[in-house]
């Protein structure tokens, strides 16, 4: 028998002092329970339930000299609760239950609770395209809001409809888009908007049987998400003509002075239908300008004013702000031919402070003094729209 050399016989030693100890290290790695994964979110908690609620105190003057009056009013705004689902990566809903101008007998409220808003949003999966299906302000016009009243491009132009748009993003936060929807919806919110006198001149009524109303609409950061670009044309339905409409507009952070903001927005009715016995069409178009500084400065979720998840965000990214606007409105010569009236001009000065933010609520109040200039027609005595006013709001986020 061959005798081991003292090297050989070291490796071996070795070798058996180390076997024990490692094989009990494997047995135990082996043993040792892997760690869990995170269980997955249940749908519920995927839903966020959310509210807002405001009430107003207005004072409003109308007519000039002698014949001016002034009259007060306590109303609730809105009471708003939505329901926000984020069900996965690529699906959300959107449900909201409204009701607005409560006690105002100026804008005609009720305590009636109505859908306000309705939407299914689906991104398809490794792909730029999505959809949106349901009630909602469709894509025409971005409506960015600094008070308690609303841009005058959106009481012309808000095309609040069921519709289905199909879209596509792009790179520098592109998104561009075509929506269907049914029915003469944006001209008739223009008539209803009590900018000028719809009864001077009433609509045609034209049925409308297909779904025949469309919206080509695009946005853009082209500079980075501090200047967002937009811009959209509508299509719909009139008597004899089809009317279209072009919105364009800009919202920009001010480069180094971030707390800046500056917002402009243009409207304008390119082809309209010939008022009942005049044969003729008035072309009218809509601008809003607007300087406003924020206090603390938020990142924003959702920019515009049209729909209820950009409104939110606005109010919780803008806790204390002031605001200048200045806004024009030209009724195609509607006034003059009708021998009425209608808005020229309007000009706020606003602002907001949020006095209570914890745990998800968020209390605030808003201020804006407005002045409204009217054209009126040489001898035209009748009632007109109103003028000066003054708005303050107490509002809550929950």
């Amino acid at each position: 028998m061959r005798r081991m050399t003292p090297p050989l016989c070291l490796l071996l030693v070795m070798a058996g002092g180390l076997a024990g100890p490692l094989a009990a290290q494997a047995v135990s790695q082996t043993a040792a329970p892997q760690a869990a994964a995170p269980p997955s979110p249940r749908w519920f908690e995927k839903i966020d339930l959310t509210g807002w609620l405001a009430g107003d105190g207005r004072w409003l003057r109308t007519g000039k000299g002698a014949s001016a009056a002034t009259t007060t009013d306590l109303y609730l705004r809105a009471f708003e609760i939505g329901v926000e689902a984020d069900l996965a990566d690529w699906a959300s809903a959107t449900v909201v239950l409204d009701s607005e101008w409560i006690g105002d007998a100026l804008n005609g409220g009720d305590a009636g609770v109505v859908v306000d808003e309705a939407h299914l949003d689906i991104a398809v999966p490794r792909s730029p395209l999505y959809f949106v299906l349901g009630l909602r302000t469709q894509p025409f016009g971005l409506f960015e809001t600094h008070f308690a009243t609303d841009p005058l491009v959106q009481d012309a132009y808000e095309t609040r409809a069921v519709g289905l748009t199909a879209g596509l993003k792009a790179p520098r936060s592109t998104d561009l888009s075509v929506t269907v929807y049914k029915g003469r919806v944006q001209a008739g919110h223009l008539y209803g908007s009590g900018l000028f006198d719809a009864a001077a001149a009433p609509p045609p009524q034209a049925p409308v049987d297909r779904v025949g109303s469309w919206i080509v609409s695009g946005v853009s950061s082209p500079a980075g998400k501090a200047w967002t670009v937009f811009a959209a044309f509508a299509s719909e339905p009139g008597a004899g003509r089809r009317m279209t409409a072009f919105n364009a507009g800009s919202n920009l952070a001010v480069p180094g002075l971030k707390s800046l903001q500056l917002d402009a927005e243009y409207a304008r009715g390119l082809r309209r239908e010939d008022a009942p016995g005049l044969g003729r069409s008035f072309r009218e178009s809509a601008f809003s300008a607007t300087a406003s500084y924020q206090f603390v400065a938020r990142k924003r979720a959702v920019l515009g004013g049209g729909n209820y998840r950009a409104r939110k965000s606005r109010r919780l990214a803008h806790p204390a702000e002031l605001a200048l606007r200045f806004e024009a409105f030209d009724d195609g010569g509607r006034a003059a031919a009708l021998a009425s009236w209608s808005v020229r001009e309007r000009v706020s000065l606003g602002g907001r402070y949020t006095f209570f933010e914890q745990g998800g609520v968020l209390a605030a109040l808003d201020l804006e003094v407005r002045r409204q200039t009217l054209r009126v027609a040489p001898g035209y005595d009748g009632p007109a729209g109103p003028g000066d006013e003054v708005t303050v709001r107490l509002g809550l986020d929950f």
